[in-house]
């Protein structure tokens, strides 16, 4: 079962706006060579980066094991591993992509994700694992 990734308002911004700033300095400022080469290269990179992560977001639960894919990262871990899971908006630096976020806990591993139907991979998880704990919405922890 596939559960697609939440894309918050603050990505589309930094994403649509970097371009837009791009392709501003390019055709209506009057740039050196050296500095239309800059903006392109930091163009490319923006849309190299950001645009995989856009198209491949996702959680997948896969059989026994739960794959998190984002852009051109993958990890997997164990659903047997998963000892609880619960909503979060803890900014720290995550593989997800809005601040409406989940974090799964297992033995050895911690992820915090955005999926846009939290409820239903809490219902998948503890259907294939009754022994992980559900939390209740924290800020931090």
């Amino acid at each position: 079962m596939v559960f697609k990734g939440k894309i918050g308002v603050w990505f589309w911004l930094v994403l649509i706006g970097g371009n837009l700033v791009a392709a501003y300095a390019c055709f209506h400022e009057q740039l050196k060579v050296g500095e239309v080469l800059g903006v392109f290269f930091t163009f490319l990179l923006l849309n190299i980066i950001c645009v995989p992560m856009v198209l491949w977001n996702y959680v997948q639960i896969d059989g026994e094991k739960l794959l998190f894919v984002l852009g051109f990262c993958k990890d997997s871990m164990k659903v047997e591993d998963i000892t609880e899971v619960y909503k979060t908006h803890n900014p720290i630096a995550a593989g997800a992509l809005s601040l409406d976020r989940v974090c799964i806990r297992a033995k050895r591993q911690e992820w915090i994700v955005s999926v846009q139907d939290k409820e239903q991979l809490f219902h998948e998880l503890k259907w294939r694992n009754p022994k992980i704990q559900i939390g209740r919405t924290a800020c931090s922890r």
